[in-house]
C-alpha cells in the first residue's frame, strides 16, 4: 500500500514508466519488422553503393530465376557484380539525368533495335537473328494485364522479366554513359600532329639486354624499405576499394594407401577374367559399361601411354589384355583389338546429308541411293552432284574433297572405311549418328605406319573410408593446441608440413586456387570474416574430389592477413612483389656494373646478342626480336642522341643499352587527320572497359554480405 501511495504522490513517475514502455513497444517492432525505421533498414540491406541500396529480400528472389551457372555460389557472385554495376551506373546517371524512357526500352526488348541482351537470350545461335513471334505475344499479354497463361508456361515469369527489362536498362544506361565519356574525349592538333610526327619518324637502333638472372637472387636483398618504395611508385594497383583477407592453410592430402590400391586390383583382375571371356564382338560394349573407353581410332606408338606404349606396340598379342597397371590416379585394363600397318593419310570425297530424326534419316538414305546410282553409271559427276547436295562443313568448298586426312581425323565408322575396309575407287553409302553419307576412297598414301586399336577399362584408385578417416584424423590433431596462426606454423615447420597463402579473398570468394569451391570455401571465408589477424579456425574443413565425390582433402586453416579498405601494408604484399622488387634490385646492381660499357663490351662480358632494330617509332607499344613491352626502352632509341650510347635502363625484362643508328626525320612530317582519328579511337576504346573502375574507384560501397550470408556458419 505504502508504494501504490508513492506512485499516487508521483504522477512524473508514473508517465516515465507508461513512455518507457510505449519506447520499448516500438523499437521492439521495428527491430523485428526489418521494414522501418532507423533500425531495419540495416538488417533488409544487403549493401549500399552509393545512394543506391540493395535489399536482401530482393537479391534472393532476383537470385532463383537469374543463376547463370551451375554453381550455386558462381550465381550468387555473378548476380551481385551485376548489382555493384548497376548501383555505380545508377548513381552517376541520375545525376546527370541520363534514363531509358518505356518507349525506348520497348524497343529495345521488342524490336526493331534489339538489345545485345535479348539477342544473347532469344537469338537464333546460328544467325544471332532475333525472331519476333515470342516477343509480341508476350508484348500482347503484358498490354492486355493478364500474364497468366505465361505464368504457366514459364514459372516466375514476371521476376524473370523484370530482371531481364533491369539487364536491358542498365547495359542502355551504360551505353549512354560510355558515348558521354567518349564523346568528350578530344586530341587538339597540336597534340595530333605530335603524334603524326612520332608515327613516321622511324629510327635505327642497336640494343643489347642483359638479363636480370645474371645475379643471383642472394646477391640482393629485399627489405622492407624497397617494398614500399616500389608499393608508393605503383599505388594505384595496391589500393584496395574493399576490405579482404588473406588465409594460410595446411591441408592434409587423402591419398590412397597400397592396401586401397590393392582392393582396386583385385577388382580389375576379376574385370579382366570376365572380360578375356567375352566374344571379340562385344569389346566396345564390354568397356563402355566397365567405366572404360573404345573409339575405334588406330593410333601410333606415340599415341599411348608411355609407360606401356612399347608392350602394347610390340609383345602383346591381339585380343590379349594386359594389364591392371597404374596410369596417374587410374588403375587401367588394356584389350589389343586389332594391330595394322595403315597408310599415313587419305584423300576421300564424300556427299553427306544431315539427319536427326527417323523421317530425316528416311530421306537422306533415300536421297543417297539415287546419287550412288547415278555416280555408278556417271562417275565423273560426283564433283558436280557434291556441289548441289553435299552439306558437310569440312568439304562443302571443295565439292566434297577431303586430302591428306590422317586417322583419327574423321568420325570412327568413316575413319575406318577411309583406312581399312574400304577399296579405293568405290563407292560406299555410310549411316552415322549425325547422317547419311556417300563416300569414295580416292587413295591411300604409300607410307605407313604401326597402329593399333585398344579398349580400356579403368577404375579409379579412390582411398577407402578408413583411409579418408586417417586423414581425418591427423588434421584434427595438428590443429589441437594451437591457439594462433603462429603456433600453426610453427608445428607445420617442425613436423614438415607446407603453409600455403592464398591470394587477398573478398566476402563473395566462392573459389580458392588448390582448394576447389563449395561450402567449406564459404565457411572459411566467412569465419574469416569474423576473425582476427593470426586466428586460427577451430574446425578442419572439408573439401570434395569435384569427379569421384570422396573426401580428398581436410584443412586447418588461419587468418594471415588483413587487408583493410585503401592502400595494402607490404607485409600482406610481400609474397605477389618480391619477385619484381628483386628484380628491380638487380637491375640497379647491373645497371651500376654497365655504366661506361659501349654495346659491345656488355655483349662480350655477359654472353649476350646485340640487336638491331630498324623502324623504332615512339608511338609503338612493343619492341620485336624478342624485347617486348619495354617503354623506357622505345623512348631512348626513338629520342637519343644518334650513334651514342644510352646509360643503362633498368626494363622490366632485364637492363638494357640503346644506341641509336639513324637520325629521326625532322618538321611535320605525319598525317595530322589519321592521326587524330588514330588517338580518338584509341582513347575512346578504352572507355567501355576502365568505366566502371574509375566509377568503382569514386563511390563507397557499404557491404553488408558478411552479416547477411554468413550467419549461423561456422
Amino acid at each position: 500500500m505504502a508504494l501504490i501511495g508513492k506512485i499516487r504522490n508521483n504522477p512524473l513517475l508514473v508517465l516515465l514508466f507508461i513512455g518507457g514502455g510505449i519506447l520499448l513497444f516500438v523499437l521492439s517492432d521495428i527491430m523485428n519488422s526489418g521494414n522501418s525505421g532507423p533500425v531495419g533498414p540495416a538488417e533488409a540491406m544487403l549493401a549500399r553503393v552509393g545512394e543506391v541500396e540493395i535489399e536482401r529480400n530482393e537479391f534472393e528472389r532476383t537470385l532463383q530465376v537469374a543463376g547463370t551457372s551451375n554453381d550455386a555460389y558462381q550465381s550468387r557472385d555473378n548476380l551481385w557484380n551485376f548489382y555493384l554495376s548497376e548501383g555505380l551506373i545508377r548513381n552517376e546517371t541520375d545525376r546527370l539525368g541520363l534514363a531509358v524512357p518505356r518507349s525506348e526500352l520497348d524497343g529495345l526488348t521488342y524490336g526493331p533495335r534489339y538489345s545485345p541482351i535479348i539477342r544473347q537470350t532469344y537469338g537464333n545461335r546460328q544467325t544471332g537473328q532475333v525472331d519476333p513471334t515470342f516477343l509480341n505475344q508476350v508484348r500482347e499479354q503484358i498490354d492486355a494485364g493478364d500474364i497468366s497463361e505465361l505464368e504457366q508456361r514459364y514459372p516466375n515469369f514476371a521476376n524473370i522479366w523484370t530482371y531481364q527489362n533491369r539487364q536491358v536498362r542498365t547495359q542502355r544506361l551504360q551505353e549512354k554513359l560510355s558515348a558521354l565519356v567518349s564523346k568528350a574525349m578530344y586530341a587538339p592538333s597540336w597534340m595530333a600532329q605530335e603524334y603524326a610526327d612520332a608515327q613516321t619518324a622511324t629510327r635505327r637502333a642497336a640494343v643489347v639486354r642483359i638479363p636480370f638472372d645474371e645475379l643471383d637472387n642472394d646477391e640482393v636483398e629485399v627489405t622492407d624499405a624497397d617494398l614500399q618504395e616500389y608499393v608508393d611508385e605503383y599505388r594505384s594497383r595496391y589500393d584496395n576499394l574493399e576490405e579482404t583477407r588473406q588465409l594460410a592453410y595446411v591441408s592434409f592430402a587423402v591419398e590412397a594407401t597400397p592396401e586401397d590400391s590393392a582392393a582396386v586390383r583385385s577388382v580389375m583382375q576379376d574385370i579382366a577374367q570376365r572380360w578375356q571371356q567375352i566374344p571379340a564382338r562385344e569389346d566396345s560394349l564390354f568397356a563402355i559399361t566397365n567405366d572404360g573407353s573404345y573409339s575405334g581410332t588406330y593410333v601410333t606408338e606415340e599415341q599411348i601411354a608411355p609407360s606401356i606404349a612399347s608392350t602394347i606396340m610390340n609383345d602383346v598379342a591381339v585380343g590379349e589384355i594386359y594389364g591392371p597397371f597404374v596410369e596417374g590416379q587410374l588403375m587401367a585394363l588394356a584389350k589389343l583389338i586389332d594391330r595394322r600397318e595403315l597408310s599415313d593419310s587419305v584423300t576421300i570425297r564424300r556427299i553427306v546429308r544431315n539427319a536427326t530424326i527417323p523421317t530425316q534419316f528416311t530421306e537422306a538414305e533415300r536421297l543417297i541411293d539415287s546419287l550412288q546410282t547415278v555416280l555408278e553409271a556417271e562417275p565423273g559427276k560426283f564433283s558436280e552432284l557434291a556441289g548441289e547436295f553435299n552439306r558437310d562443313s569440312r568439304s562443302i568448298a571443295t565439292n566434297g574433297l577431303l586430302e591428306n586426312i590422317e586417322p583419327g581425323q574423321l568420325d570412327p565408322a568413316v575413319d575406318r572405311l577411309a583406312f581399312v575396309t574400304g577399296q579405293t575407287g568405290r563407292l560406299y553409302k555410310l549411316r552415322t549418328p549425325a547422317g547419311v553419307q556417300l563416300i569414295e576412297v580416292v587413295r591411300r598414301s604409300n607410307s605407313t605406319t604401326p597402329r593399333v586399336s585398344i579398349a580400356y577399362v579403368t577404375e579409379q584408385m579412390i582411398p577407402s573410408n578408413d583411409t579418408e578417416d586417417a586423414a581425418r584424423v591427423r588434421a584434427e590433431e595438428f590443429l589441437t593446441g594451437k591457439n594462433n596462426l603462429a603456433e600453426l606454423k610453427a608445428a607445420a615447420e617442425t613436423e614438415g608440413y607446407d603453409v600455403e597463402i592464398t591470394a587477398p579473398l573478398n566476402i563473395g570468394t566462392y573459389y580458392i586456387e588448390n582448394l576447389g569451391n563449395g561450402q567449406d570455401v564459404r565457411d572459411m571465408v566467412c569465419w574469416a570474416f569474423g576473425a582476427d589477424q593470426g586466428d586460427v579456425s577451430g574446425f578442419v574443413y572439408t573439401f570434395t574430389d569435384p569427379n569421384f565425390f570422396y573426401e580428398d582433402k581436410y584443412v586447418v586453416v588461419g587468418v594471415e592477413n588483413i587487408l583493410p579498405v585503401g592502400q595494402a601494408p607490404v607485409a600482406a604484399l610481400r609474397s605477389s612483389i618480391e619477385g619484381p622488387v628483386r628484380d628491380r634490385l638487380k637491375g640497379r646492381k647491373l645497371a651500376e656494373a654497365l655504366e661506361g660499357m659501349d654495346l659491345a663490351q656488355a655483349a662480350s662480358q655477359y654472353d649476350a646478342r646485340i640487336d638491331t632494330l630498324s623502324a623504332v617509332t615512339f608511338t609503338q607499344n612493343s619492341l620485336p626480336q624478342g624485347i617486348g613491352a619495354e617503354p623506357k626502352v622505345i623512348a631512348a632509341a626513338a629520342s637519343g642522341t644518334t650513334n651514342q650510347v644510352s646509360g643503362p635502363i633498368v626494363g622490366n625484362n632485364g637492363v638494357y643499352l640503346v644506341k641509336p643508328l639513324s637520325d629521326a626525320p625532322g618538321g611535320a612530317s605525319g598525317n595530322l587527320p589519321s592521326a587524330r582519328v588514330a588517338m580518338n579511337l584509341n582513347s575512346r576504346t578504352r572507355v567501355q572497359q576502365q568505366l566502371l573502375n574509375g566509377l568503382r574507384a569514386e563511390v563507397e560501397v557499404e557491404d553488408q554480405r558478411a552479416a547477411t550470408e554468413c550467419s549461423n556458419r561456422r
